[in-house]
């Protein structure tokens, strides 16, 4: 059984991002997170270490927005594996940093395309 605390919980911008990212690669079909080379049209795919720049994390009166950069395996339905990736995000956010689902909104950018072999 768990006990109730009182008290409030703060969980920096870097931390969210960070379980974004844990919880993007856990998801059938992303192969990884990117990053936007400055001053090109290309993407890197990110170290795990790295994952953080894949995430952009803004917050304002509405609540939370987590912009997720991602490289997705080819010939997958991108339509499902959004979902699924806004659902296992949303839901790793809920219960990992107490973020209320009210509060945040998740955003996909399929960056790229990219066989696993």
């Amino acid at each position: 059984m768990t006990e109730q605390i009182p008290g409030t919980l703060s969980v920096s911008n870097d931390v969210i991002a960070d379980i974004a990212g844990y919880a993007a690669l856990s998801c059938y079909g992303v192969v990884g997170m990117s990053e936007q080379l400055q001053g090109t049209e290309s993407v890197r795919l990110l170290a795990g270490q790295r994952l953080r720049k894949g995430v952009l994390v803004s917050t304002d009166e509405g609540g939370i927005e987590v912009d997720l950069h991602v490289v997705l395996e080819q010939d997958v339905n991108m339509r499902s594996v959004s979902e699924n990736l806004s659902s296992a995000v949303t839901f790793a956010l809920e219960e990992i940093a107490q973020i209320d689902p009210a509060n945040l909104r998740i955003v996909i950018h399929i960056e790229a395309l990219k066989s696993r072999i």
